[in-house]
């Protein structure tokens, strides 16, 4: 995909009434997947922005509500602030935040011990943020049945790029999140963590990007870094969860297993299917990996 070097015309006008004459100073494609940003420039003082347009009304509504009610917990520097939103346009401008997105650098263990402890402590302080209204409050905790329910479906379509143990696998990792207890519910990000992450040159760390915050067991949000990093270097886990100032109990374990096993599999089968053999096999050894600790 193309990236779109500028807001559509009515979007720019609405932010230059709002803010004063700007520059962009980078197109962005649809990443995160919900939204399209960019990043601009006020020309009279050089002070820098960010420019959104969710692309659907949900991903609008919960990045404003996040922005509203979750994310000022995080504290100053730590996450952009909300200047002005456009439910007309789906668009939203929001302060710049300094920093490069994790999973584009490479830092050294000592550094990325650092990154996972303060991620840890940022999630906790937005999980214990907001307060779960309505809807979503009532279906936090049918979110993994319905997780379950989805990979059960998935099956169907990517079955081909499975083995039938693979998928044997697979449907019993389903199965098990249904019967899971009562989970840590909070305020979630939801989004691609290692993209949302950004770390700065002065060794400061803020999250951005909130078009997938929800309330939900928090357990989703260990997910990203379950899959990543935590695979190979079990030191960053401990520093995480330092961080976050507990431990996943029981029940969340088995949810993180399951989750991450699923996980593995969706992308086992799509790396298959795009002959991407080095990943398959990453991802092969992940999903092993994970049934292993689930027969211990």
């Amino acid at each position: 995909m193309t990236a779109q070097q500028s807001p559509p015309a009515p979007v720019m006008a609405w932010a230059e009434r709002t803010l004063g004459p700007l520059a962009v100073l980078r197109g962005a494609m649809a990443d995160p997947p919900l939204a399209h940003a960019w990043d601009v420039v006020r020309t009279g003082d050089g002070a820098r922005f960010r420019v959104k347009i969710a692309l659907e009304p949900g991903a609008f509504t919960r990045e404003t509500f996040a922005h509203r009610h979750a994310v000022p917990a995080l504290g100053p520097g730590a996450a952009p602030r909300l200047l002005a939103t456009s439910a007309a346009h789906l668009a939203l401008i929001v302060t710049a935040v300094p920093g490069t997105p994790v999973a584009q650098l490479r830092l050294t263990e000592s550094t990325l011990r650092t990154v996972h402890w303060r991620a840890g402590f940022l999630l906790a302080q937005l999980h214990q943020a907001g307060r779960g209204t309505g809807s979503g409050h009532h279906d936090a905790p049918t979110v993994l049945s319905r997780l379950a329910d989805e990979a059960a479906a998935r099956l169907c379509t990517v079955g081909d790029c499975l083995s039938a143990d693979e998928q044997k696998r697979v449907m019993g990792l389903a199965d098990r999140l249904r019967f899971v207890g009562r989970l840590p519910l909070g305020y979630i990000h939801g989004g691609p963590l290692g993209s949302s992450l950004l770390w700065s040159a002065d060794a400061q760390l803020a999250l951005h990007d909130f078009e997938s915050a929800r309330f939900a067991p928090v357990v989703l949000d260990f997910v990203h870094f379950a899959c990543g990093t935590w695979t190979a270097q079990p030191s960053l886990r401990t520093a995480f969860f330092t961080g976050y100032g507990r431990t996943p109990g029981h029940d969340e374990q088995i949810a993180l297993r399951c989750l991450t096993a699923l996980t593995a599999a969706r992308r086992l089968a799509e790396a298959r299917a795009l002959g991407d053999q080095v990943a398959a096999a990453g991802w092969a050894v992940v999903l092993n990996r994970l049934h292993d600790e689930e027969g211990e």
